[in-house]
């Protein structure tokens, strides 16, 4: 006798392969766009630290607000002699220049939180794209004396999510970042506490990105929520 399967086997298996598939499949996207944003965000973050280190040293200055990068805007002439425009021009490899909300270019039109609330799209007083496509917007808080990074890990592309793939943080005055901390009143202070992440006010996407930055890092560069 020849022994095979019936279709109706044949079908059934199909079925309870294709529902484990359904159940496992949204999981494991998810999972690996968490793994491909945590290791921009990684790479952005060196890049950064990397720049603001370089600066320090050929202006032999311990303290990143002593620099030309550290100081408020200057924004008169073509080039920018001070500030958030002269660190994100001089130290990064860009495709794109002064391409924020107004042109959207490197910011997408529209951002929300990891609650899904509508939130501010990511701004500062100078935007670049980097060669790697993620985008960072800076802004020298006149207030408080920091400066804030706003970094979306890939650009104007989706999903253009508070903690996913745009992260906010500080530069600290040794030329490290720490989280955003809204209301900071020391120059790069230790930032927002881990357990902020996604509880921060939808108004603003700092705010709303505070604290997921920290989360990660404490996690081994890991994004588990």
């Amino acid at each position: 006798m020849k022994k095979g399967f019936t279709l109706s086997e044949v079908l059934i298996t199909l079925g309870i392969i294709g529902v484990i598939a359904a159940l496992t499949i949204p999981a494991l996207m998810a999972n690996y766009r968490n793994k491909l944003y945590t290791a921009q965000l990684k790479r952005t973050y060196g890049q950064i630290i990397e720049a603001a280190q370089t600066i320090m040293n050929e202006e032999q200055s311990d303290n990143f607000y002593t620099t030309s990068a550290g100081l408020p805007q200057d924004s008169s002439g073509e080039n920018c002699k001070t500030g958030a425009c002269y660190f994100l021009r001089n130290y990064f490899k860009t495709i794109n220049e002064n391409c924020g909300t107004g042109d959207h270019k490197c910011v997408g039109t529209s951002y929300k939180t990891l609650n899904g609330a509508a939130t501010s799209t990511p701004s500062g007083t100078f935007c670049i794209q980097t060669s790697n496509g993620a985008t960072i917007c800076a802004a020298h808080n006149t207030g408080n004396q920091v400066t804030s990074l706003t970094v979306d890990v890939n650009g104007k592309d989706d999903p253009n999510i508070a903690g996913k793939d745009v992260f906010a943080m500080d530069m600290k005055t040794d030329g490290t970042l720490s989280d955003y901390e809204s209301g900071s009143n020391i120059p790069g202070s230790e930032g927002a506490d881990a357990d902020k992440c996604g509880l921060g006010s939808a108004e603003n996407i700092n705010a709303a990105a505070a604290g997921c930055l920290s989360k990660i890092i404490e996690n081994g560069w890991k994004m588990d929520y």
